[in-house]
């Protein structure tokens, strides 16, 4: 089924040792959603410049309307510094004062937001007044039955206790990942146990410390999430609602190229899942594998077939 999904946010190169891949969790994502078969567009800006023209060519290319992509005259188009240790796990410089610092979304955009089903938007892209009061214009229009997904998406220094308690309070779903938890935990004063405990194999083994589940369980009832979820990495993952636990699932072993985009892409898939109230164990198997065949790609919007689609577990798309 399709739907309007929205994605607030960065734009830009991932300038990885292999060369440099189109990027930004609000653009992966937004890819992904549409590889899935929704209407997605991504509401961010690049600069008058080769690699913005670039940036809009691949959207194109890989067909992602850029109608929401506004063009800055002064700043210049998005990029990061992308190092990769053994395992494929990244390290990030993050160029500042680019295009994506001053979203100004057009009132086409604004009006599409209104109508959206579900609305993604992260914490690094709110590093800059400009783009926080542009986000506040957007986000108050968008319908409070519309899934409002906060991917965290921390990156030091961008990021305040003020922010991330602004966001989380007109969301609905978050979505976060281990180290991300801790932090946020310390942001909001809860001590728990840090450790999470996993075993290999069987999926009813994965275990996550009752400490976490505690934080994460007050974490939905104080903002009134729908939803959590929570990554791993190598480890496993979890789905959360206001009942506790809906699924935990080991990951699926791979040999990782890089793990660039493989958390954007496991939000694409349950939030396509989430708006299709398709049952969640099989939303997060879904999930899973998806993101472990990222995980194998270089950059983090690879190519991906029907028949893949198929295997996974996504019937008719």
């Amino acid at each position: 089924m399709s739907h309007q999904i929205a994605a607030f946010g960065e734009i830009l190169w991932d300038m990885l040792p292999a060369g440099k891949q189109l990027g930004g969790a609000p653009g992966n994502f937004a890819y992904h959603c549409h590889t899935l078969g929704s209407d997605a567009m991504v509401i961010s800006q690049v600069g008058n410049d080769e690699l913005g023209r670039e940036i809009t060519a691949e959207l194109t290319a890989r067909h992602i309307p850029v109608d929401f992509i506004g063009i800055d005259l002064e700043r210049p188009t998005g990029t990061v510094e992308v190092e990769l240790d053994r395992m494929g796990h990244p390290a990030y410089r993050i160029v500042e004062d680019v295009a994506w610092d001053g979203i100004k979304p057009s009132r086409a955009a604004v009006l599409y937001a209104t109508g959206v089903d579900a609305v993604c938007f992260g914490s690094l892209a709110m590093r800059r007044e400009e783009n926080r009061v542009s986000f506040a214009s957007l986000i108050n229009g968008v319908s409070h039955n519309a899934l409002r997904v906060l991917d965290l998406n921390l990156r030091e220094p961008f990021y305040t206790e003020e922010t991330l308690r602004s966001l989380l309070s007109v969301s609905n779903v978050l979505k976060l990942n281990d180290d991300e938890l801790i932090v946020l935990a310390g942001f909001l004063n809860k001590d728990f146990r840090t450790e999470t405990f996993f075993s290999e194999g069987a999926a009813e083994t994965v275990l996550l410390s009752s400490g976490a589940r505690a934080f994460i369980d007050s974490l939905i009832d104080f903002y009134s999430l729908k939803y959590c979820i929570l990554t791993c990495g190598a480890k496993g993952s979890f789905l959360f609602d206001g009942g506790g636990i809906l699924s935990r699932l080991a990951s699926v072993p791979v040999k990782a190229a890089s793990t660039v985009g493989a958390g954007d892409a496991f939000t694409a898939v349950c939030v396509d899942g989430f708006l299709n109230g398709d049952d969640p164990v099989e939303i997060h198997r879904r999930a899973v594998r998806y993101a472990a065949y990222v995980c194998t790609q270089p950059g983090a919007m690879p190519p991906v077939t029907p028949e893949q689609l198929n295997e996974w577990g996504f019937k008719n798309r």
